[in-house]
């Protein structure tokens, strides 16, 4: 697999992980899952896109960053992008947020939760850590508390890749199975995965590791079977069993899904959901979209708020003004913020890489 080439088909799923996760955070206060039968159950198991985008990270950077030298500099450089790759649109939309409440505050307009916005909060946000145990609700930028899993993830990856590569085809026989054995006892205890702050670990690493190890069985049977077939098969289980409840379950059909459109890049087929052109641009800014959500939702919150309107009984205004803002400001942040900084600190940690983001690919 042509490890500088950027997988169009699992940038569009990246784009459709975090339109479920959209619409999840929207039903939250519209409600308008109820209206729409089998479809509206699947919404209110949005929270699940996450675990789309762990194993999709597991899976890319292992496809892209398998050699990582175990020296100080080697952590270092690796470790460095990553915090490229996450930091300047975190510590953007923190700033956005303080500047948000501080206004409001000046103009007579509190939050409804103040403590989400306490000191505490917003330097274990800033050390991005939120999500290690700490804190146990939401707090300032909330959809960050995956960030802060995933930066976890990030400081263990370098060990825990060269561990797999020393077993290689064993570990992958081993790791998989384990991954989603330990992800349904915990599904089965916790009644579920939706886990944010203390118990977003538990969540996390199976369904990462599991990507991880993905990256040995793509070219095993891409040249054979239909990429397409699979990844459009394990969407379908993915709907079902979010219909049925199975969160564990759901996250194999994601897994399936990637599994296949990898296939389908790795057999270097031509690409089914990135040629769709919106999909494949809203995948590429997908984190920026992501990360969007919160300070859009407190302000059309406090917007219908103000006119006295009740979400519930105007859905979709309330998803249409929601919408306009998250897609306005993941717009703004990606331009302004996520592709600058990206493009400018990798100039000096991965020419190549910054090469490629400037063209636009490489949304990972």
């Amino acid at each position: 697999m042509n490890k500088t080439r950027e997988l169009t088909d699992l940038t569009a799923c990246r784009a459709l992980f975090a339109l479920w996760v959209f619409a999840y955070h929207a039903n939250l206060h519209a409600q308008f899952s109820r209206w729409l039968g089998p479809i509206g159950t699947v919404i209110d198991h949005g929270y699940l896109g996450v675990d789309g985008f762990f194993v999709l990270s597991g899976f890319i950077l292992t496809r892209v960053d398998n050699k990582i030298p175990l020296t100080r500099q080697g952590l270092l450089h690796f470790w460095g992008k990553r915090l490229a790759r996450l930091y300047p649109v975190h510590l953007a939309v923190i700033v956005l947020l303080g500047a948000i409440f501080i206004g409001g505050v000046a103009i007579g307009i509190t939050p409804r939760h103040p403590y989400r916005f306490g000191t505490l909060a917003l330097i274990e946000n800033l050390a991005l850590v939120q999500s290690w145990g700490g804190l146990h609700h939401w707090t300032w930028n909330y959809p960050s508390w995956s960030i802060s899993t995933e930066w976890a993830g990030y400081l263990v990856f370098p060990f825990t890749v060269a561990s797999l590569a020393i077993f290689f085809n064993l570990a992958v026989v081993a790791a998989m199975p384990l991954c989603f054995f330990i992800l349904c006892v915990v599904a089965f205890v916790y009644h579920g995965l939706n886990l944010t702050f203390a118990a977003s670990m538990l969540r996390f690493f199976p369904e990462f590791i599991a990507g991880m190890a993905t990256v040995t069985i793509v070219p095993m049977l891409a040249d054979e079977v239909s990429g397409v077939t699979i990844g459009l098969s394990g969407a379908a289980l993915a709907a079902a069993f979010a219909w049925a409840g199975h969160d564990a379950l759901t996250v194999f059909g994601l897994w399936l899904m990637i599994y296949g459109f990898a296939m389908q890049g790795d057999a270097e087929r031509t690409a089914y959901l990135g040629r769709i052109k919106p999909l494949r641009a809203l995948g590429i800014m997908s984190y920026s979209f992501y990360m969007s959500f919160a300070p859009a939702e407190l302000v059309t919150a406090q917007l219908f708020r103000r006119l006295a309107i009740a979400p519930a009984h105007a859905p979709l205004p309330y998803i249409a003004v929601l919408a306009l803002m998250t897609l306005g400001l993941g717009i703004l942040l990606h331009v302004l913020i996520e592709k600058p900084a990206r493009v400018a600190l990798n100039r000096r940690l991965d020419p190549a890489r910054a090469e490629a983001l400037a063209e636009g690919s490489v949304p990972l």
